[in-house]
């Protein structure tokens, strides 16, 4: 091809380009599938986040960030919107991959500013809702597109948001049964675990400190207590409303609440969230006081991975039978027999669950199945899982976003209220059947602020104030059939469940830590002058492994630290126990001199121990009996030796369990000796015995010359 051809080609493409453009829109080239975007845009507010009748416009406030390594200037961005969703996998769909948006836009609004790498900057799109289509009721997806042209580029879509806004008519209701059934499952959970150190008598000590601004006024812990609380008034919606309480949770801010210690890199400082975990607590007590609350498994577990953790006792109980945490805390006991789990269950978790007492546990539809109840290895136990649909436009809730990109809390609230709207039978025939209740089940660290939940309960409230939807007790959506309703394919109940995706190694470091823990239980005893059980030093231990597993952790790294935590909690303790040395050498007076040592135990139990002396070539110990140590004791230890030679050498005295765990560090005691040993005995005596030897022969055979010499 000549270039002359080459360049009317180009000339005729550019043409047809500009003839399909859409009219007053930037020429923008979409972003190549999978390419990370170069502008981060994020969503603050929008209104009306349920459109109805005396609604005419729309209103969308965001904040645009250059994430990428070039400035970007001719920023625009404009709201689009696609064809109303009619079915749960039509929709389950867009929220995997969004459909192209084509049926309205708004115009396209300028942001004047060029942003550089970091830079952010505002824009409000407005747009009356008829222009963008939005007339007919039903569930619509939301385009917010964002154009730029980077440096040494050309313009392209650099940036967007997907999100569901659902448009009410004159009239609603269903006509297949009566509105949907609604129950809200809402999580009260840390984003991980935090404790790294529980000392005996001491204050707890926490990774850092985030759990002060959690629990602060405007931080995320605050906000779940204080919007709940707000809509206490609605009867019906609060009532639909069960809180959902981790007990470790509870433990630590319990302990935070009579003062705690921050683990930094110069050591542990004095926490500042002492206040604000005991008004929290006490507002907490005020929301849930004679309401519905089910328990977590403690630290948020993966059961699965508990059950995989070789133990002498069974840490999956020990995790999901924490009830009498919640009551002794919150003063009220949780749904007997509930329990919602996240992570894979395998059927060796849910039996160790079901001996727990847990007899329904509310978990994901791909643990579950499709039904209401599914087939356990556990008899009378069943698996009740949450609505699919809802949790998937949940998903960009959590800080654990599985998408790839950030998470976007508001989208995430608006897009499962999206969902909910299509259960309740908004548009087409997507409501859910006849009998059936939707359960809501947020991401257990849900980030939304507490004006972006009180949106998402006045939404739920507008759906059930137009008929769509009506509130009801965990109760009655558990006793009506909640559970997976389509738009999602689950596996078939029953079977060999998958156990955890936890590394190998993290496995073996917990069953480590689990098997010197079992050793230092055998190793320990009441005091009778302390009266302190040997389990309450040691449950600290089974905490810190079943903390190592849970969910809340983002991938290996994470779940590396955490078993490397608990292990740093064993060392810890049997750090308790220790033996010392004379720091000056030593001086043997005679070959079985018995060498002086000191044990300390710094715990409140007895703990019985084995001495052993290590590296001692010039020493012979004698059998030494495995010692008791009273608790909190300082005692001198004459250790009996044999000394097998003279001169200076070092000699290393260790404690260990009987089991043989490692107590406190090795000490060494330098030795000076001046006695003969027996081996110097023997030796002197052959050379003594040599020398007279010798000495008779030469006699002799001077006496035997002298004769010759006569003769």
């Amino acid at each position: 091809m000549t270039k002359r051809s080459a360049f009317v080609l180009a000339l005729l493409f550019l043409a047809v380009q500009s003839l399909f453009a859409a009219p007053g829109a930037p020429r923008a080239q979409a972003q190549t599938a999978g390419t990370d975007p170069v502008l981060r845009v994020r969503v603050e507010s929008m209104s009306p986040r349920l459109a109805g009748p005396d609604d005419t416009e729309l209103t969308v406030d965001a904040v645009v960030t250059n994430v990428g390594d070039r400035p970007v200037s001719d920023i625009v961005a404009r709201a689009q919107v696609g064809q109303p969703q009619s079915t749960p996998a039509q929709l389950a769909q867009t929220l995997a991959e969004p459909p192209p948006s084509e049926s309205g836009a708004s115009p396209w609004v300028g942001v004047p500013e060029r942003l550089g790498q970091g830079e952010s900057a505002r824009l409000t799109i407005t747009a009356p809702l008829a222009q963008l289509g939005l007339t007919e009721p039903g569930v619509y997806p939301l385009l917010i597109n964002v154009n730029g042209t980077p440096a040494s580029g050309s313009a392209a879509r650099l940036g967007a948001v997907n999100l569901l806004l659902p448009v009410l008519g004159d009239a609603q209701g269903q006509s297949n049964g009566g509105p949907a059934g609604v129950s809200v499952l809402w999580p009260i959970a840390p984003r991980e675990p935090k404790v790294v150190g529980t000392p005996h008598g001491g204050r707890t000590v926490l990774s850092d400190d985030a759990l002060a601004t959690s629990l602060a006024p405007g931080g995320r812990l605050h906000a779940l207590v204080a919007a709940a609380e707000s809509r206490r008034g609605d009867t019906e919606l609060f009532g639909s409303l069960c809180f959902a309480v981790d007990p470790d949770l509870l433990d630590t801010v319990d302990a935070m609440s009579r003062g705690y210690a921050v683990r930094t890199d110069s050591g542990t400082v004095t926490g500042r969230g002492t206040e604000s975990a005991r008004r929290w607590l006490d507002d907490l007590r005020a929301l849930v006081a004679n309401h519905c609350v089910v328990a977590l498994p403690y630290a948020d577990a993966d059961l699965g991975a508990l059950a995989e953790v070789d133990s002498d006792i069974d840490l999956v109980r020990e995790a999901v039978a924490s009830s009498a945490t919640i009551l002794n805390v919150l003063n009220l006991e949780p749904r007997r027999g509930t329990l919602w789990a996240r992570g894979e269950l395998s059927d060796a978790a849910l039996e160790a669950a079901a001996g727990a007492g847990a007899t329904t546990v509310i978990t994901s539809p791909d643990n579950a199945g499709t039904g209401d109840q599914s087939d356990t290895p556990a008899q009378d136990q069943r698996l009740v899982p949450y609505d699919p649909l809802v949790a998937d436009g949940f998903a960009l809730a959590s800080a654990r976003y599985p998408g790839g990109g950030s998470a976007q809390p508001a989208v995430g609230a608006q897009n499962a209220v999206g969902a909910v709207a299509l259960r309740g039978g908004l548009g087409a025939g997507a409501a859910a059947e006849p009998g059936q209740s939707v359960l809501l089940a947020p991401p257990h660290d849900w980030t939304l602020t507490q004006d972006e939940l009180s949106a998402m309960l006045d939404s739920l409230g507008r759906l059930h104030g137009a008929g769509l939807t009506r509130p009801v007790t965990l109760e009655d959506a558990l006793n009506t059939g909640a559970g997976a309703q389509g738009g999602a394919e689950a596996p078939a109940p029953g079977g060999n469940r998958a156990t955890s995706a936890l590394p190998d190694d993290v496995i073996d470091t917990l069953s480590e830590v689990e098997s010197t823990a079992a050793d230092l239980r055998n190793a320990m005893s009441v005091d009778p002058t302390r009266q302190v059980e040997p389990v309450s030093l040691i449950q600290p231990l089974h905490n810190a492994v079943i903390r190592a597993t849970s969910t809340a952790w983002r991938g290996a790294g994470d779940y590396r630290d955490a078993a490397a935590a608990a292990a740093g909690q064993v060392r810890q303790l049997s750090g308790k126990v220790s033996v010392s040395t004379p720091s000056q050498p030593v001086s043997l007076a005679s070959e079985s001199s018995p060498l002086p040592v000191t044990l300390s135990n710094d715990l409140p139990v007895s703990v019985t121990v084995r001495i052993t002396l290590d590296n001692s070539p010039g020493l012979r110990p004698a059998q030494i009996d495995d010692t008791p140590l009273a608790a909190h004791s300082r005692v001198s230890r004459l250790l009996p030796a044999e000394t097998l030679r003279s001169g200076r050498f070092m000699v290393n005295v260790s404690l260990a369990t009987p089991g043989g765990t490692t107590l406190g560090h090795t000490s060494r005691m330098e030795l000076t000796s001046s006695e003969f040993g027996e081996v110097m005995v023997v030796l002197t005596a052959t050379a003594g015995v040599a020398l007279v030897l010798l000495a008779g022969r030469r006699i002799y055979r001077r006496v035997r010359t002298r004769g010759e010499e006569r003769g």
